[in-house]
């Protein structure tokens, strides 16, 4: 492999370093596509057996069309909250302190780590990648 597509193949997937704008544009709307499938599972869930579902599932996809739409900082921030809120109800569910709230630990973490992903490309698209970059040779 050449290097350049040794350097694509690293950049591919969620855990992959943002180091440009593009970058941070990919998790951004990875991110999004992300919390808008846990949206539909737990609007289907609620439906079925929880409404008390229905609630986070318009709100995850709500703030995840914000952030997709404007890059949204806010959003993205609120997303980790409610991501660090939904991680702790599931702990307390799971050691048997709460009556409310999701068994699935890793479905949680992983909420958390797409929430925080969120939360720096919007970071990064707004801060240092700002500006497009330039194109290649041009200073």
């Amino acid at each position: 492999m050449e290097p350049e597509e040794t350097q694509k193949a690293k950049k591919k997937g969620m855990f992959a370093r943002i180091e440009s704008r593009d970058d941070a544009l990919k998790t951004i709307r990875d991110c999004a596509m992300g919390f808008f499938a846990i949206a539909a599972l737990q609007a289907g869930i609620g439906y079925f057996i929880a409404p008390s579902l229905i609630i986070d599932a318009v709100l995850y996809a709500l703030l995840a069309a914000i952030m997709l739409q404007w890059n949204s900082r806010v959003a993205a921030v609120r997303l980790l909250l409610i991501a660090c809120f939904a991680v702790y109800v599931t702990v307390l569910n799971r050691l048997g302190m709460a009556a409310e709230g999701g068994n699935n630990i890793f479905l949680a973490l992983i909420i958390l780590w797409a929430a925080a992903r969120s939360v720096e490309a919007t970071f990064k698209v707004n801060g240092k990648y700002a500006e497009a970059d330039p194109e290649p040779g041009v200073e």
